[in-house]
């Protein structure tokens, strides 16, 4: 147990839905930044790391940086030797203080010195491994999405000091409704010595995360809809994949807008009902009936009350 609060000792299931309107959700670098869509499909896709990425960069603007493990230091990119030498290259110090090396892992390399404990990065240091108890699939819209027509809008990639111009695409799409999947491992969560109040924080920070961290140009118009942790309330459950209990029509022929698309979560109502303690964040703005069908599982509202960071 650490000092910060008491260990879990039941998993965890996540749903989060959060919608994207005339944005970029997750550009592919090897595809000049294009959204992640499958051709085939029209599903647009989102890495588990843009997830993560929200709530580190969330952490790091309201706290330091000294509070994450994959981060910069003073605004500039370090290697994993230079951020272990901040952390004293003590590893029990990086989980003591980050806590998304705690929910989400952390692979700890050092350059040029002698093997210790964890795993040997082929003998030239110490290297240490730590499998994050909290993971999240990638997100994909539950409906076909639409590029913009973006053939006369350009954005200036790069360039500005030395003043050249060097003219991209600025790719995005209409509309896209993203769900993520996640699940949280209460025995894994040991190793990382992760908390209750870990989870907690979690909980209260990826919604506002996801607000906040959105406002970039390419990234405007990401608003959560759904946050839907499910503790359960033995020891050993996992349900898997919540989305499948999610069901979502097309309306008319495109979808511009939530209005375009009929979603219900009665399943999951079923589904979920009797399994443990739901605690639940629901856009009442935007998914209305979503949100009433949820009731039907008693949650705990979120944020929770009295929770502090760090």
């Amino acid at each position: 147990m650490s000092k910060a609060g008491v260990s879990p000792t039941t998993n965890s299931e996540y749903l989060i839905l959060y919608q994207v309107k005339n944005a970029n959700p997750n550009g592919d670098p090897d595809d000049e930044n294009r959204p992640r869509i499958d051709p085939k499909t029209k599903t647009n896709y989102v890495t588990d790391v843009r997830l993560k990425r929200f709530f580190r960069d969330y952490v790091v603007m309201k706290y330091g940086e000294d509070y994450v493990w994959v981060s910069t230091q003073e605004g500039k990119n370090v290697d994993a030797t230079e951020r272990f030498e901040h952390f004293g290259n003590d590893p029990d110090k990086v989980l003591d203080k980050c806590i998304d090396a705690r929910l989400f892992g952390a692979t700890i390399a050092k350059k040029g010195g002698s093997k210790g404990k964890g795993e040997s990065s082929k003998g030239k240091g110490d290297s240490y491994a730590f499998t994050g108890p909290l993971q999240f699939t990638w997100g994909y819209s539950l409906h076909k999405v639409d590029l913009m027509d973006t053939r006369s809008i350009t954005s200036i990639l790069s360039g500005r000091e030395s003043g050249s111009l060097n003219i991209g695409k600025d790719y995005r799409v209409y509309y896209s409704l993203i769900a993520f999947y996640g699940a949280f491992s209460w025995r894994r969560g040991k190793e990382t010595k992760v908390t209750d109040k870990d989870l907690k924080v979690f909980d209260n920070f990826l919604w506002e995360a996801i607000l906040h961290q959105s406002i970039t140009r390419s990234k405007i118009g990401h608003t959560p809809l759904l946050y839907l942790r499910l503790e359960h309330k033995d020891p050993d459950t996992l349900i898997g994949d919540l989305r499948r209990f999610v069901t979502v029509k097309v309306k008319g022929e495109n979808v511009r807008d939530i209005s375009d698309l009929e979603v219900s979560v009665k399943g999951l109502v079923e589904k979920l009902n009797g399994k443990g303690t739901v605690y639940l964040r629901c856009n009442n703005d935007v998914i209305d009936n979503v949100c009433k069908e949820l009731q039907g599982l008693n949650p705990v509202p979120l944020p929770h009350k009295g929770v502090t960071f760090p």
